[in-house]
């Protein structure tokens, strides 16, 4: 099973806004995806020179950095430095466990997200994602390589994106939109797992998949300590009073916060459904408890008068009435197998057979 291991041992008596990379990848150099646009062009680069942004930032122009590496702490401090980014805001950006949540500070936003994967067979897979939208730039910092934003980078350069006439804020929409979006397919995929289980009990009543229901079970907790911080940081970011916001890019991020209360109302189906489904295979193991203990109860019952037969005929007294009978030993066959019959018949008419 795939867990995400932080070492909070790096931060142990360090001082405040030191900046520690608390993730579990080895530490290499990173590069910087520059991407500058506007209605009339749009310039693609690939550094890993902090010296290169004086040169290619344009603050008349939408300016795009994406970082796919937070071991490199040393650039990231420089970019810091670069845009003014407050250090507790990149204390968030390299704790690759900390909850989703939007943070405003001097004049800049702050959103950290969570892009999931869920691989079949697997455990819930989180990958760390910081946004940090400035006056003319959004800066995308993650610990992974996920091509999740090829799509847009490619609809912003061949000039097929609204983006080209709109501001930061709105890239920052579209950054935010994509990867809520992305959720859809690890709540769909659990809900068809959940439907496929529950196939199963029906199907196979005499089996305990408790172990498969409960792994389940695990992912969803995982997934909800993901999808309920990001909307309550939605909502903080429609509700609130953003300076760096406009009013147009709030009304998109509010159709965001419907995608992410839609893929909650999925995942508590879901969950629900699950509930039931433990319920159910508890049922079935009752059931074949019972079925099992019917059949020990008419075994037992049937043979408690054949074990008086041959109790009584099984006396070592002297005088019995057929001890001497020639016919005595058949006799007492066909007696203990007309006393079954008569069992037989009579749970058979009160149905318990």
């Amino acid at each position: 099973m795939k867990k995400e291991h932080v070492d909070y041992t790096k931060k142990a008596g360090l001082p405040p806004e030191t900046l520690v990379y608390t993730g579990n990848r080895k530490p290499s150099p990173a590069e910087m995806e520059i991407l500058v646009y506007d209605e009339q062009g749009c310039e693609n680069t690939l550094t890993k020179d902090i010296a290169d942004l004086e040169r290619i930032i344009d603050k008349n122009r939408v300016n795009l950095i994406v970082i796919n590496n937070l071991t490199d702490v040393t650039l990231i401090e420089n970019i810091g430095n670069f845009f003014g980014i407050q250090p507790m805001m990149l204390e968030d950006v390299l704790n690759t466990l900390h909850l989703p949540k939007v943070e405003e500070s001097d004049g800049q936003l702050l959103l950290t997200l969570k892009l999931l994967d869920y691989p079949v067979n697997d455990a819930l897979f989180q990958q760390h994602i910081s946004l940090i939208l400035g006056e003319y730039y959004v800066l995308v910092f993650k610990d992974f390589e996920n091509k999740v934003f090829d799509d847009i980078k490619t609809r912003i350069i061949n000039g097929r994106s609204k983006a080209r006439q709109r501001k930061a804020d709105y890239l920052f929409y579209l950054l935010t939109d994509t990867l809520v979006d992305t959720f859809y397919n690890i709540v769909n995929e659990l809900n068809i797992e959940i439907d496929i289980m529950e196939q199963k009990l029906l199907e196979e009543p005499g089996k305990n998949y408790i172990q498969s229901i409960y792994k389940i079970k695990q992912t969803l907790t995982e997934m909800r300590g993901v999808i309920f911080p990001i909307r309550e940081a939605l909502l903080n970011i429609v509700q609130g009073d953003y300076s760096l916001i406009g009013d147009k890019t709030v009304s998109y991020l509010q159709d965001v916060k419907d995608h992410i209360n839609h893929i909650i109302h999925m995942y508590e189906t879901g969950r629900d459904t699950l509930s039931d489904l433990i319920e159910m295979n508890s049922s079935n193991i009752n059931n074949r408890l019972n079925s099992s203990m019917k059949i020990l109860t008419i075994i037992t019952t049937l043979f408690i008068p054949l074990t008086l037969i041959a109790g009584i005929y099984g006396m070592n007294f002297r005088y019995i009435p057929e001890l001497n009978w020639k016919l005595g030993y058949p006799m007492a066959i066909i007696l203990m197998l007309i006393t079954s019959a008569i069992m037989f018949a009579i749970m058979k008419r009160n149905k318990l057979l």
